[in-house]
């Protein structure tokens, strides 16, 4: 049967027209390429041009009287643009349309299967309708041809199968962090032999597609991307346990990458021959944080510990003598540091070295929150190295104010009448800091209450000072201190001391 009939003008006539046709094609080829879309439907624009320049051999065969070839011609020409109508609409209805115009998620190992099914059955089709050539029973009686093929591609086979399989139950997708073995990435794309992960290190392996049939796969993205992750430690016998479980505690509600979906879990899990040794089961949802988070938290967990005395012990074997409470200052010198805070002015020598035997130094790591505004506290803070932002909340967000350094104080007002915390104050870098606790204080206060009244006019003076450059709620100027509420605020410091 021939699909292409004699034509019946002349066959320069004809061979011209298919030569224009040819010109016309290429010519839309070279424009249509500059867009993208263009650029998907080049092949089979090739396609085309193939097939009217074989057309227009066709047309000078049969007018050549070379009617042994013209069925061949005739045969490509038609297969050609057939391929080329299958290739067009693969292209526009599943790359276009469905990828990017309506959004769906369809399998390029399913794209590329059902274009070789359909350029199959074209091949087939057009060979029996136009030729005669019936390609099953060639198949059919090749066996021992196909046993031989089938046999030197079996892990090439296994590996496309296993890749359909994978497609069909989509145990991942590509941007889930998943396990095989010993490989652990994100997975970046799915073949028809292999898959391809992104390991933490930036390493791309390629595994084939066989290997993830067989071995068991942990998908940490799906279904559910919440990820419970373990921490372990040993803290010292002399610890108890509710307060190391406490100082943890904070430390895991300062961490923003920590999720309150579910409970964390703080368990004591074993006592070791050197400490008590605890776990820590916090929840994420971004598992490609992991590394992250756990050295933020482990950070922070060693200031948090240090600073409430626990002690993280050495093995059993090593034998060493540990002070019991907070470490010295950096200096060796609490005295000389509290010498020059004006708060502390009215205190004698005497009394400067009696409250310097009662600080405390504490450590904060980079970002660690010190005091929170609106929180109870009845202490102050001296820096003694290092450097701290101060702020407060305003309409529900942040607003900087000031950062503090070496020999600057805050929280005065907490230790002399223990009011709330008036602004938030975050370590900017490690931060090394003296703390003046009510008990410490009170003693000396109760041992020369004459100290009250240049006390109460120092800290008025701080205080009209700080709500007007703080938080801008004064309209006076820094002067001589109201003695009116100085008055009161020696009738709040002797009433908060019990005096």
């Amino acid at each position: 049967m021939e699909w292409i009939d004699p034509p019946a003008v002349p066959p320069l006539v004809a061979v011209g027209v298919c030569a224009l046709l040819v010109v016309v094609a290429l010519m839309g080829r070279g424009v249509v390429r500059r867009t993208r879309l263009g650029r998907r439907l080049d092949a089979a624009v090739a396609l085309i041009v193939a097939g009217m320049v074989v057309a227009a051999v066709d047309v000078g065969a049969r007018a050549a009287g070379w009617t042994v070839v013209t069925p061949y011609l005739n045969a490509f020409v038609l297969g050609a643009l057939a391929l080329a109508c299958v290739h067009a609409a693969l292209t526009l209805f599943v790359d276009f349309y469905l990828r990017e115009r309506s959004g769906a998620v369809f399998s390029a190992i399913f794209r590329d299967v059902a274009g070789l099914v359909a350029y199959f059955l074209v091949i087939v089709i057009v060979l029996r309708t136009t030729l005669d050539i019936n390609l099953a029973s060639l198949v059919a009686t090749s066996a021992v041809l196909t046993a031989i093929i089938g046999l030197a591609l079996q892990d090439m086979l296994s590996n496309l199968f296993s890749g359909l399989a994978l497609e069909l139950e989509t145990p991942f997708a590509p941007g889930d962090w998943v396990r095989v073995g010993t490989f652990e990435g994100m997975v970046e794309e799915t073949g028809w032999r292999t898959t391809k992960i992104r390991t933490r290190v930036n390493e791309l392996v390629t595994l084939p597609n066989a290997l993830l049939a067989k071995e068991p796969l942990v998908n940490y993205s799906r279904p559910d991307p919440l990820h419970g992750d373990t921490l372990r430690f040993e803290a010292g016998y002399e610890a108890p346990p509710n307060e190391v479980k406490r100082a943890v505690a904070a430390v895991l509600a300062g961490e923003p990458a920590v999720s309150d979906r579910r409970e964390i879990e703080l368990r004591v899990e074993r006592f070791a021959e050197s400490g008590v040794g605890y776990a820590i089961r916090y929840w994420i949802t971004d598992y490609g944080e992991l590394d992250r988070i756990r050295n933020r938290l482990m950070t922070n967990l060693w200031y948090a510990l240090r600073r409430a005395a626990v002690r993280i012990p050495y093995p059993a074997r090593d034998v060493f003598v540990h002070a019991v409470g907070a470490p010295p200052p950096a200096d060796g010198s609490a005295a000389a540091t509290l010498r020059s805070v004006a708060l502390l002015a009215p205190l004698d020598d005497a009394e400067i070295g009696q409250l310097s035997r009662r600080v405390r130094c504490l450590t904060y790591g980079a970002g660690e929150v010190v005091v929170r505004e609106r929180e109870t506290g009845d202490s102050f803070y001296v820096i003694e190295r290092g450097s701290a932002d101060v702020s407060i909340g305003v309409g529900g967000a942040s607003r900087p104010l000031r950062r503090l350094g070496a020999g600057d104080v805050f929280g005065e007002m907490s230790l002399l009448a223990g009011e709330p915390r008036a602004a938030t104050v975050q370590a900017a870098s490690d931060l090394v800091v003296l703390v003046v606790d009510r008990e410490a204080f009170r003693e000396i206060i109760a041992a020369n209450p004459a100290i009250l009244d240049p006390l109460s006019d120092i800290a008025a003076r701080r205080q009209a000072e700080r709500l007007e450059q703080l938080r801008a709620a004064a309209e006076r100027r820094t002067g001589a201190p109201d003695t009116t509420q100085a008055q009161r605020l020696r009738e709040r410091i002797k009433a908060f001391f019990g005096l």
